[in-house]
């Protein structure tokens, strides 16, 4: 993920009507890459207020921006914290953002905390398992992983909600005690009166003692089977307790699965009693200021051309270019707190997955394809999806990969890949005849870091493969308005002001003289 600009608002500062054209140029590839290769750019607005420091507090944010003491009496927050810049082009994130500084100036961390807040905002959204493993510190300044865009595997998820989906009733009995028989009080151990032949149930229903071989003191348990096969035989009685299903009940229900909705939009704020006011229908308007914000967001696919040599020794070569570009529309209401716009960029190739089972290739048993009456009727319309299904030479093919809607292998997006580009098994090495296709691999793919964000990478099809693969132009203007007041026009000093008031008579007249 590539901060490719960015730039401040003050406090109440408000961005109208700005547009940036962005461009991106495709380094040179030996052969026109078959996969798709897209480039996706995003417009972050990251309040101040949003900087761990404060805590999302707009009283201690205010505070430290005027320099004073926080409530309790301590010491001051910075509003800025600060740090000696380093050698030269030593920090990624102001290096690709062009931002230079000598080695000895004090500088601040403001836009390494936007960058690094930005990543944090996205994995929490994409996984809160992700977000827990990979979070960044605030203090990182290397570049993070670019997102993974899975449009073939958009609908599969690491685990769900198997109650929500469902729901749960409760069940209400008349008696609230279920008597349990099988298991019951020998009344001559006990010293009580009774035949010995009788044993007595919870409910004191009595049963014969010849059906009672086990026993610890004066409880026995009854038992069933044949010689050498004993098996408890105890049991409650339901039936006679009159069970009853309420209405509320079910209504009750079906409203907690409404609300489970409401809530799951909420998901990526870090605080769960501000998810409780939300779903009170509480508004908590600061809250908005206390995250990252996205305001535009484009993905576009490279158009890919191929270039042939023109002069005569080399009329059989070739290199292919790719570009693609956009236009990011900016708008932001006035902000209390300021922040920083930064715009972000992601190229990645469209991902293969090209030893996917085929859904029909390994069906044995026609009772196992879709049946329209049946699936109709399934209750808990989701699928088990096993590793095997996402690569064919996985070493645990039936382990677990991940929970699908059912039948979604039905209409999934399969590729295919053959002939003398057919492929056994993963790998990121060079091959030539691969050189069609931008393929990123790993071996085993499981539902972790790696199938949500680009750790394992490569630049096999670019015929220079130590370098970015990809250069951004942007051009554009950014209206800002707000509080900040600008000094007129300077002219460089002719002393025109001092000649021409060298000739005007100064001399004031004094009344009544």
């Amino acid at each position: 993920m590539v901060p490719v600009t960015a730039f401040p608002l003050l406090r109440e500062d408000q961005l109208r009507n700005s547009m940036i054209h962005c461009k991106v140029d495709l380094m040179e590839t030996a052969e026109i890459i078959k996969n798709g290769i897209k480039c996706r750019f995003m417009a972050y607005f990251v309040p101040f207020l949003a900087f761990d420091r404060f805590n999302g507090g707009m009283d201690e944010f205010n505070r430290s921006y005027m320099k004073q003491t926080i409530a309790d009496g301590a010491t001051v927050t910075p509003f800025f914290n600060t740090m000696v810049a380093g050698a030269v082009g030593s920090i990624p994130i102001h290096k690709y953002l062009g931002f230079h500084a000598a080695a000895t100036d004090t500088i601040n961390t403001a836009y390494i905390e936007a960058y690094n807040l930005i990543w944090n905002f996205r994995a929490r959204n994409r996984s809160e398992t992700l977000y827990q493993a990979k979070k960044r510190l605030m203090t990182a300044t290397s570049l993070a992983p670019a997102f993974w865009q899975h449009e073939q595997f958009k609908y599969v998820v690491p685990d769900w909600d198997d109650v929500a989906m469902e729901g749960s009733v409760d069940l209400s009995f008349t008696n609230a005690k279920v008597p349990v028989y099988g298991i019951g009080f020998d009344p001559t151990v006990a010293g009580a009166a009774g035949a010995v032949s009788s044993i007595r149930h919870a409910t004191g229903v009595t049963d014969n003692v010849n059906n009672y071989n086990a026993n610890s003191g004066n409880v026995k348990v009854k038992s069933k089977g044949i010689a050498g096969q004993v098996f408890p035989d105890i049991y409650a009685d339901l039936q006679a307790q009159g069970v009853k299903i309420s209405l509320a009940n079910i209504e009750l229900a079906k409203r907690t699965q409404w609300y489970a909705d409401l809530k799951a939009q909420f998901e990526g704020l870090p605080d769960s009693w501000i998810i409780d006011l939300l779903m009170q229908g509480v508004s908590v308007p600061e809250q908005m200021w206390k995250q990252p914000i996205l305001i535009a967001d484009k993905t576009e696919i490279f158009g890919i051309e191929k270039r042939w040599a023109t002069d005569g020794a080399n009329l059989t070569d070739a290199v292919v270019n790719g570009s693609a570009m956009c236009d990011l529309d900016m708008v932001l209401p006035r902000t209390p707190t300021g922040g920083i716009v930064m715009i972000v960029a992601e190229i990645l190739p469209e991902q293969l997955f090209e030893r996917g089972r085929d859904p029909l290739l390994f069906i044995t048993d026609p009772a196992k394809l879709p049946n329209a009456m049946k699936d109709d009727l399934d209750p808990q319309k989701v699928e088990r999806m096993s590793k095997g299904e996402v690569d064919t030479s996985h070493s645990d093919p039936n382990g677990l990969f991940g929970y699908r809607p059912l039948n979604w292998q039905w209409q999934q997006s399969n590729t295919r890949i053959g002939g003398k580009w057919f492929k056994s098994a993963p790998s990121n090495t060079f091959n030539e005849d691969r050189q069609h296709f931008w393929t990123v691999e790993v071996t085993d793919p499981a539902y972790n870091s790696d199938f949500m964000i680009s750790e394992v990478f490569n630049t096999l099809p670019f015929i220079v493969t130590n370098q970015d693969v990809g250069e951004v132009q942007l051009q554009g203007t950014a209206i800002i308005e707000g509080n900040t007041q600008f000094g007129t026009r300077l002219l460089e000093n002719d002393n025109a002001y001092a000649e021409v008031i060298a000739q005007v008579d100064q001399t004031r007249l004094t009344k009544g003289v």
